[in-house]
């Protein structure tokens, strides 16, 4: 099977954390940002991830995708996320934009190995409510409110809970803060990080820094 991917997209790590969490392989494909064609020819948009079966048949929503690994691996659990994990994501996706949107296409990324590539992501990205230098410039103020976002975090994870979550809200919550470790300013609570650094390794999914 194949995956259609941006290595910085939340909702592709979520899927691939759930395939590497299942031991369901994958041929992991890396698209320019400026592709405009290669996904569109598939499902006739340009969107990410889009998964292709062995028999040609094509997904691309996440939470479908998830549903489909865990058929595969014939489990029992949901693909429906949490009320709680949902309510956490929502409150999370602005910092993660403020935090990811002016770093992300200066990182290392393959998304953004080319000029025009990191020019495309700026153009339909930022705003003036998103301006890069300027979140850039408010790092400090950013940092805390997604430190506090991270405490919370730790709640939702519950980590020293013996009831285990659902792989489907494991794969939002480590797919979210994933995005946050491309801020080096950032401190994170010992036991999430801990935990996102385990979880990275056992999904092979790797953390965005």
């Amino acid at each position: 099977m194949k995956l259609y991917i941006f290595e910085h997209c939340p909702f592709s790590a979520r899927v691939r954390y759930v395939a590497g969490m299942l031991n369901i392989s994958l041929d992991i494909i890396n698209l320019d940002y400026d592709d405009d064609t290669t996904t569109a020819d598939i499902i006739g948009t340009k969107q990410v991830p889009v998964l292709v079966k062995d028999n040609g048949q094509a997904m691309a929503e996440s939470l479908e995708i998830i549903e489909y690994f865990l058929t595969l691996a014939d489990s029992t659990e949901t693909h429906l996320p949490s009320q709680k994990v949902l309510d956490w994501q929502r409150s999370a996706f602005l910092p993660l934009q403020k935090v990811g949107y002016p770093r992300w296409s200066s990182m290392n990324l393959p998304e953004f190995s080319s000029d025009s590539a990191k020019q495309a992501w700026r153009n339909k990205k930022e705003t003036e409510a998103l301006d890069f230098d300027t979140l850039l410039r408010e790092t400090p103020a950013i940092a805390r409110e997604v430190e506090s976002l991270i405490q919370q975090a730790s709640k939702v994870l519950n980590l020293m809970s013996k009831q285990p979550m659902t792989l489907v809200d494991k794969a939002i919550m480590f797919s979210i803060l994933r995005g946050f470790f491309s801020a080096a300013e950032l401190q994170w609570d010992h036991a999430v990080k801990e935990w996102m650094v385990s979880a990275s390794k056992k999904s092979n999914v790797k953390l965005l820094k």
